[in-house]
């Protein structure tokens, strides 16, 4: 079964506002899987990579890297105000009992509002 071409238009218009006969254009192929793009910047060399700071097997490097995790883990536990109005008789109550476990009455409410949604 023959295709037929895909029409195309017979005049187009030039810059300078007049209607010429339309030359047919060359349309590249088409392929089923295009060609993978070059990265537009290309790779650091291994030369250009600073010193590392402690040796393998330092202590100092362990320590670092668990400060930096726990950094990482203090941004994504940021405290907000929600800004809830609980009853006088409520509040003495969670604070008196967060007291006797050791808490403080907003690591008790952080603590119950966890367990609530259950994260």
């Amino acid at each position: 079964m023959a295709r037929t071409p895909e029409p195309r238009p017979a005049l187009t218009k030039a810059p300078d506002g007049g209607l010429h006969p339309a030359a047919p254009k060359a349309v590249p192929a088409k392929h089923l899987h295009p060609a993978p793009q070059a990265p537009s910047v290309p790779p650091a060399a291994v030369d250009d990579a600073p010193p590392p700071r402690f040796k393998p097997g330092d202590l100092r490097a362990r320590k670092a890297a668990s400060k930096a995790k726990a950094a990482k883990a203090d941004k994504k536990d940021d405290l907000v105000d929600l800004g809830v109005q609980v009853p006088k008789k409520l509040r003495k109550a969670v604070r008196k009992k967060a007291t006797k476990e050791g808490w403080t009455a907003q690591d008790a409410v952080i603590y119950v509002l966890r367990a609530w949604t259950d994260k």
